[in-house]
């Protein structure tokens, strides 16, 4: 037994088991962070009256236009700008040809599109012609309009100075990238004036009753238009309101103080066929100051579009009273073109205007002669895919006065954009 100590103390110790190692616990989750405030709803469209009753701190940024912004009112902006690149005339007897370089017109449109509900828009034009009636600045309000749907486009009504919906020059083609011709034959000078505005209400609409077959009707009350009064100190006969002058001069009257008379008309045009249209307008007013004699206009016209031929046809018909009797004046223009390239246009006009002269002892005097234009060149598209709305027009017109006047000359190198 003592023998068998030694052997038992050789042998190596029984080695314990380790213990298993604790089971790895598991981090505590970190706690979701808190939600975030809701952002307060965002206003409502307040009305006018609440818009101007908010508060405004003197400090604050931008002013009333800012805040009409933060009412999701987005409002948009577009222009024409139209330059002769080159104007030559060909003067008679020793005087020199006339040369010279102009800015037709530079015009603005400020506007909205307000839930597809009202649609205001502003034109502005600057033209710097001896012709404005702002001698000093040549800017002119064309028109400050609100449109309101009354329901779609079925019915609307317009409110402020507006163009008066008379023929389609007027309303439609009279934007230079729109128009085939450099410069307003004389029909839309002395028959019917153009750009023509005035202040008052209008109701229009157009119902389609099928593809491309279409109705659309104008119905408009005005403060109508004045020719301007200016007694002749120099002449002791002229001491009643001076009549029977240029339409062209004629101005709107913005507050009928006074001659309270109103203007009205109407213009209805349907879309009988693929591209045809066509239209007749009326108007009737008083245009002296004291109300005394009036103003008639009778139009019409046709538009044809088939491919790359477009023709324009308008005619007026002008019945101006005077002291003991009336000024007849009419004319008409007729417009061909023929898209035969991408980015040319051929073009051949024949306008003609009848405006008579007052005899004595009346001041009214007409602007322009009576007579025929003839006219005829080319449109240059240079971008026609990429900007459809700039054009080079190169015309050349020729004008026969009645009488024994020589005829006039003129070629015109035009450019417009509008943007």
């Amino acid at each position: 037994m003592l023998l068998a100590l030694p052997a038992a103390a050789q042998e190596p110790p029984e080695t314990p088991e380790a213990p298993e190692p604790p089971a790895a616990v598991e981090p505590p989750e970190a706690p979701e962070p808190p939600e975030p405030p809701e952002a307060p709803p965002a206003p409502e469209k307040a009305s006018l009256e609440e818009l101007l009753q908010e508060e405004v701190t003197s400090a604050s940024v931008g002013s009333f236009g800012y805040r009409l912004r933060r009412y999701g009112i987005t409002p948009y902006v577009h222009g024409v700008i139209t330059a002769d690149l080159w104007q030559w005339e060909r003067r008679h007897g020793n005087v020199p040809h006339h040369n010279t370089f102009e800015l037709r017109d530079a015009n603005l449109y400020f506007g909205a599109d307000i839930l597809d509900l009202i649609v205001p828009e502003v034109f502005l034009e600057f033209e710097p012609t001896f012709s404005s009636f702002e001698f000093n600045t040549g800017l002119r309000l064309r028109y400050a309009q609100l449109d309101l749907r009354l329901h779609k486009e079925l019915l609307v009504l317009r409110a402020g100075l507006f163009l008066i919906p008379f023929g389609t020059y007027n309303t439609t083609t009279l934007p230079a990238f729109i128009s085939k011709l450099p410069e307003r034959p004389t029909l839309f000078r002395e028959v019917i004036p153009s750009p023509w505005q005035e202040l008052g209400v209008q109701l229009t609409g157009t119902w389609e009753w099928a593809p491309g077959r279409a109705f659309t009707y104008a119905l408009f009350a005005t403060n109508g238009m004045e020719q301007f009064d200016l007694n002749n100190p120099l002449n002791p006969n002229d001491d009643g309101p001076d009549e029977g002058g240029s339409i062209a001069f004629f101005t709107p009257s913005y507050v009928d103080i006074r001659n309270t008379s109103k203007s009205f008309g109407a213009r209805l045009s349907a879309q009988l066929a693929e591209g045809l249209t066509l239209g007749a307008s009326g108007y009737t007013g008083a245009y002296t100051r004291d109300g005394g004699r009036r103003l008639n206009i009778f139009g019409f016209d046709a538009n044809f579009i088939r491919g790359p031929l477009s023709l324009e046809l308008e005619a007026a018909f002008a019945h101006q009273e005077i002291t003991g009797g009336a000024l007849e004046k009419w004319g008409y223009s007729a417009i061909g073109a023929y898209r035969f390239h991408t980015q040319a246009e051929a073009v051949l006009a024949v306008d003609e205007a009848e405006v008579g002269e007052l005899p004595p002892p009346f001041d009214g005097q007409s602007f322009s002669v009576s007579g025929r234009s003839y006219w005829g060149g080319l449109l240059y598209f240079p971008f026609p895919n990429q900007i459809p709305t700039a054009l080079t027009k190169a015309i050349y017109r020729v004008t026969v006065p009645d009488g024994a006047q020589p005829a006039q000359h003129v070629f015109i190198l035009q450019l417009a954009v509008g943007f």
